[in-house]
């Protein structure tokens, strides 16, 4: 695909609600927005996957590189580097919680750019991810890592709303006040959605990771929200088009808040420091 089909594909996937929401595509439209003009740039994706990001970056102007744990994505992913004109040998098997493994990547320590999609949500420790990561770019580089929003629950209206307030708002709460919280929103959410079956990991507050970044030393970290939902996500089925139309219309969202409640994801962006 080069990136005139891909951009004809995510516009046709952004409008259909029957296809899937091209969220990554909104998060990559804030990447390139933050970013100078791509000429003689380098750019890494961590969790490469099925090479889905390729057409873009690529077709941008980026030298593309990538690493994935996954052999099969890796093989997929070098075909689509080889089709977008780029040496396949720059996407290999590495796992960023292994140093040892990505510091085989040609070019580890000097890219402009990284970016980091779904890896975050299922890493042992978030802090040592966020370290991997940066150490795969240059001093000055840029890193665009994704997480999923905390905050997204109190618009959900679901188990994940129950266990926000109970386990992280009123974690220090007497059992009596939890007991009364409990009940009180088993009566009001819909409580039916499996519980415990997403890393324990893979839920943050922005204001946290932001915090996190600062405690690190990363330079100027920000937080940019996306994947946005025109209220809560069971209501989705029942007005499909007008829900995926408002859901973009809110991708340009310039509030400066509504993005904290309303996005399921945001991104942290942050600069290695000069050495």
């Amino acid at each position: 695909m080069n990136l005139d089909e891909y951009e004809s594909a995510v516009a046709a996937a952004s409008l259909d609600s029957t296809m899937p929401y091209p969220a990554n595509h909104f998060a990559f439209r804030h990447v390139l927005a933050c970013l100078p003009p791509a000429g003689g740039l380098s750019l890494v994706e961590i969790g490469v996957g099925a090479g889905g990001a390729i057409p873009l970056f690529a077709g941008a102007g980026f030298a593309f590189a990538g690493i994935d744990r996954e052999a099969p994505c890796v093989t997929v992913s070098k075909k689509a580097l080889w089709e977008a004109g780029q040496d396949p040998d720059r996407i290999i098997v590495a796992d960023l919680e292994s140093p040892e493994s990505c510091a085989a990547l040609p070019g580890a320590g000097t890219f402009d750019v990284l970016i980091g999609m779904g890896v975050l949500p299922h890493v042992t420790s978030v802090r040592q991810g966020v370290l991997a990561a940066v150490d795969l770019v240059r001093p000055g580089g840029h890193v665009f890592l994704e997480f999923r929003n905390a905050l997204f629950s109190l618009v959900t209206f679901n188990r994940y709303t129950q266990e926000f307030i109970r386990d992280r708002l009123l974690a220090d709460a007497s059992a009596d006040v939890l007991d009364a919280v409990d009940a009180e929103l088993s009566e009001r959410l819909n409580l039916a959605i499996p519980s415990g079956e997403i890393h324990p990991e893979a839920f943050h507050v922005p204001f946290e990771i932001e915090a996190l970044a600062h405690e690190l030393g990363l330079v100027d970290p920000r937080i940019i929200p996306f994947h946005f939902h025109a209220g809560m996500p069971a209501i989705e089925n029942r007005v499909a088009q007008s829900y995926r139309l408002d859901s973009i219309a809110l991708e340009d969202d310039s509030s400066g808040w509504k993005g904290l409640f309303l996005a399921s994801a945001f991104l942290l962006h942050v600069q290695r420091p000069q050495e």
